[in-house]
């Protein structure tokens, strides 16, 4: 896997709330939705953790940003990069179940 630059992953994070939006459906289960968030708020806790930042995607973003390219050490990216990750396969799976119920719903209303 590549891995990302800093500029990459606070783009990432600060994209997570708008991705987490058009991941749901109209159709999409409560239960699928509260797991997805509460997957990606675990991810942007553990991120601002490492970074010493507010726990929001933008509070993130922006330690990110601000930290000189010179200041920052391998494990500190890669465990970043991780919780990235993490955060984008909770919203896959939300928008993949979403896109199931939404077919669903139409096969039912044939």
């Amino acid at each position: 896997m590549a891995k990302s630059t800093p500029d990459d992953l606070a783009v990432s994070f600060r994209s997570l709330a708008r991705r987490l939006r058009d991941a749901q459906h109209d159709d999409t289960a409560p239960g699928e939705v509260a797991t997805a968030e509460a997957a990606v708020l675990g991810a942007v806790t553990a991120a601002a953790t490492v970074l010493g930042a507010a726990a929001t995607p933008e509070g993130v973003a922006s330690a990110i940003q601000e930290r000189h390219v010179e200041d920052w050490k391998d494990h500190e990216l890669d465990a970043l990069q991780t919780h990235a990750n993490d955060a984008a396969r909770a919203i896959r799976t939300l928008d993949n179940a979403s896109r199931q119920s939404s077919e669903d719903t139409t096969l039912r209303n044939q």
